[in-house]
């Protein structure tokens, strides 16, 4: 019997929920909704239909080692397929890499691809449109999920059903794709009964998915080939030579495959899906009061409705709002018309254009050897809090533009500073100049919790250079 692979996408960056979403903590990690975060969810509805050690996680270097940690609360078995793209090269490369992992690990593997960010309300559902899903793609098929949509959505792609498949129980050959819609247009798809939401959601055999890769878009092919054959295996995790993954040309997979190959179908599911892509979406699915008001955090609400207020570090207070998105975070604050999503993703791209800090990161930030945050930052200078788990152990490293106090107020430390090795206890510090290879361990079987004083012209995390580390990261990334 053929190996069915889940295989999680979880490399998207989730702009439209800036700012609770960043690009090295975007919105899967997050908990949103539900028990657990949105992949941790994906990944349990994977585990109805395949045993742990058989799913398959693609995901960025930034986003490894929190996702590595999140699939670990749950079983660790589920750590041991890991695809690291260097860079993001759309979903055609990500499936490209998936696939030719699961022909490795069974050349008759079926794939169950699926996103790591979205919600669904009925897991069951979904496990049993798979098993229906498989028999098709045994036939030879590219099997995609058809929702039936309930409003004229411009935000989605749609399907339009063919013939019936006879003997496979709903499923369908699907006539045509049909881009992102116009708003008259979608007015014109939702009144049409043969016509679904493509939930972005894919069954197929690993080796008929290269095959019309090869047929339909044999440039990706070619490329991801390469660059899997350039693959190393190390820290629980594949990783790709970064110029080899670079010449994969970005597309996503409905455009290179599924809108192009004659051989896909499709079965209708409704599970209570949502993709929840932008703060309108997260509204609806959200638990609402008497006026339509969803809230989370310490918020007070009054004479407003139709709102989504969030507040993850203080008190938020709002009066007089209609249709109206605020959400708070350690580091920025968005307050916004509940439909702008344009204006949102506009808002990202600038913050990115001035190379400012709130595009990436939040204030607190995991690492695999704990967490820090950020409590204070001017200029010259920067204050963090470390927490370092028991045993763990930091990477050797070095910094061009900056020195380091170390003030350790929990735990034991033990430190390295050149050729200096000193074991520290609470109320006990240590000074690191600019340029020395330096490392922090906790040896202690308790949190070690350190105060961090960075002085220097610059103090971004991007200066570092790395010498050894445990845990593969590359030498100088952060």
């Amino acid at each position: 019997m053929a190996m069915l692979i889940p295989v999680i996408l979880a490399g998207g960056l989730g702009k439209r929920l800036w700012p609770l979403s960043r690009e090295v903590y975007p919105k899967q990690l997050m908990r949103l909704t539900g028990e657990g975060s949105l992949l941790q969810q994906s990944v349990r509805r994977a585990m109805l239909t395949a045993p742990a050690g058989n799913l398959v996680t693609v995901t960025t270097e930034s986003q490894f080692f929190p996702i590595y940690d999140q699939l670990s609360e749950i079983d660790e078995a589920l750590a041991r397929h890991v695809l690291i793209e260097p860079s993001g090269r759309n979903t055609a490369a990500a499936i490209a890499m998936a696939a030719l992992y699961g022909a490795e690990l069974d050349a008759e593997a079926v794939l169950f691809v699926a996103p790591a960010d979205h919600l669904i309300r009925d897991e069951h559902k979904v496990a049993a449109a798979v098993g229906i899903a498989a028999a098709v793609a045994q036939t030879g098929r590219l099997v995609t999920f058809g929702i039936e949509p309930t409003r004229a959505e411009t935000g989605f792609g749609y399907i339009r059903a063919g013939a019936p498949i006879t003997g496979y129980d709903g499923a369908f050959e699907v006539a045509s794709f049909i881009e992102k819609p116009d708003q008259k247009s979608a007015e014109a798809l939702i009144a049409d009964v043969n016509v679904f939401w493509n939930s972005g959601m894919f069954v197929f055999r690993a080796r008929d998915l290269l095959d019309e890769l090869e047929t339909h878009a044999p440039e990706i092919r070619s490329a991801a080939g390469q660059a899997f054959d350039q693959r190393r295996d190390g820290n629980g995790a594949i990783r790709f030579a970064v110029e080899a993954y670079e010449r994969i040309p970005a597309a996503p997979i409905d455009k290179a495959v599924m809108e192009r190959s004659g051989r896909v179908a499709a079965v209708p599911i409704d599970p209570g899906w949502s993709d929840v892509g932008s703060w309108l979406k997260l509204w609806e699915v959200s638990e609402q009061d008497e006026d339509h008001n969803a809230t989370a955090g310490d918020v007070l609400i009054e004479d407003s409705r139709n709102c989504l207020v969030r507040a993850e570090s203080r008190l938020v207070a709002c009066v007089g709002l209609d249709d109206v998105v605020v959400t708070e975070t350690a580091d920025a604050v968005l307050v916004s018309a509940m439909e702008d999503d344009g204006g949102i993703r506009r808002i990202v791209d600038r913050l990115g254009a001035a190379n400012r800090e709130e595009a990436v990161r939040h204030l607190a930030e995991n690492r695999p050897w704990g967490s820090f945050q950020v409590l204070l930052e001017g200029t010259g200078f920067k204050i963090k809090e470390l927490v370092v788990k028991p045993g763990a152990i930091l990477s050797l490293q070095s910094h061009e533009y900056r020195s380091e106090h170390w003030v350790v107020v929990a735990g034991t430390a033990r430190t390295t500073c050149d050729e200096k090795v000193e074991t520290l206890q609470a109320n006990q510090s240590t000074y690191i100049p600019i340029g020395a290879r330096h490392r922090l361990e906790n040896p202690g079987g308790d949190l070690l919790r350190i105060i961090e004083v960075q002085c220097g012209s610059y103090v971004g995390e991007d200066d570092i250079q790395r010498y050894e580390d445990k845990y593969g990261r590359e030498p100088a990334a952060n």
